[in-house]
């Protein structure tokens, strides 16, 4: 690791708009709570924990690395739990040099019979304000494989808890099993009430997924999106329309989206003129933070000053926040490049 480039990115104003709650859990906080309710993940040692945790050296596919999650799911079902993370997140945020985060997770995948989709959301809009260092917003997921009154819910938290925090909804999961085309009625709904909408797509499906995500789902964004550059026409549209893409790049090389850095789309969708952001998706997951990410992203690509102020300034405008709280953030960058 090149001490200096680690200490410089540090020092860097980050922003972060794609990460997942639930991918960036504490794994030590994680383990103690399976210890504490006697749950079977708590028969591991905390290595073998951790790395059930965590996507395998050998994953290939966006399906497998999905199934991960699946371990540690029900140990979270908690509502003092969630509460908790979110408290150590949002500590983590400060630490981590950001300026801003937007995390998203999905409050159904913590429901249980003592604990409701509202209650999971309560816990965690709850926990993010007690560390007010970093902006923080909260993006309300649904699952692809989900019933739709699930997006008829997450509208409703949207509206119930739009100014305690959450700032949109997502429609995540594997878009190569689930289209979810019985969800467009709901989110022509989420469009007429100006619901700001992101939308995993372009990753394990092609160009047909982000054109889905645009037309039938309204997205003012693009988790990911990689998979534009096989068509032409779609990254016109992209650039035109100022569509952000949430890049995600250690986890599009687990996912098999790129097989490198190197051969990862990032540089080619920038050259195109397309809206790229740099961003975590899963870091315990993962094994990474954002400072990892801008570290691999100026090494791999020779980003120079101006690409990072201009990347940087690219996940302002992508931000589901006020014009205010953008003004501050926009001023924070052109601070630190002056210097």
């Amino acid at each position: 690791m090149d001490l200096a480039l680690s200490t410089y990115v540090h020092q860097l104003p980050k922003l972060d708009l794609h990460h997942h709650f639930d991918g960036a859990f504490d794994l030590n906080h994680l383990y103690e709570e399976a210890k504490r309710r006697q749950l079977p993940q708590a028969k591991f040692s905390f290595e073998e924990f951790a790395a059930k945790c965590q996507v395998s050296s050998t994953c290939t596919t966006l399906t497998e690395f999905l199934n991960v999650f699946h371990f540690f799911y029900d140990i979270a079902q908690d509502r003092d739990f969630l509460h908790d993370e979110a408290v150590l997140l949002a500590k983590r945020a400060s630490k981590e040099g950001l300026i801003y985060l937007e995390t998203r997770f999905g409050p159904h995948l913590f429901a249980s019979p003592t604990v409701s989709a509202e209650d999971a959301t309560k816990a965690v809009i709850d926990g993010l304000k007690t560390d007010k260092t970093t902006p923080i917003r909260l993006i309300l997921c649904v699952m692809r494989n989900s019933p739709p009154k699930y997006v008829e819910e997450l509208i409703a938290l949207y509206e119930k808890y739009h100014n305690d925090g959450v700032c949109g909804i997502d429609l995540a999961g594997d878009e190569s099993l689930f289209a979810c085309e019985e969800y467009a009625p709901l989110f022509d709904r989420a469009k007429a009430l100006k619901i700001p909408v992101t939308i995993h797509a372009g990753e394990a499906a092609g160009p047909e997924s982000v054109l889905q995500a645009l037309d039938t789902f309204h997205a003012r964004r693009i988790g990911h999106g990689i998979r534009s550059l096989e068509s032409p026409s779609l990254v016109e549209r992209l650039v035109k329309e100022r569509t952000p893409l949430e890049i995600c790049l250690t986890s599009n090389l687990q996912t098999g989206n790129a097989a490198s850095y190197k051969a990862h789309p990032f540089t080619a969708l920038r050259k195109a003129g397309v809206l790229v952001t740099i961003n975590t998706d899963d870091p315990s997951v993962s094994g990474i933070d954002i400072n990892h990410e801008w570290i691999a992203a100026i090494r791999e690509f020779e980003l120079q000053s101006a690409d990072q102020k201009a990347l940087l300034l690219n996940s302002v405008e992508a931000a589901f926040c006020d014009d205010a709280l953008k003004g501050k953030l926009r001023t924070q960058i052109e601070e630190f490049f002056k210097n």
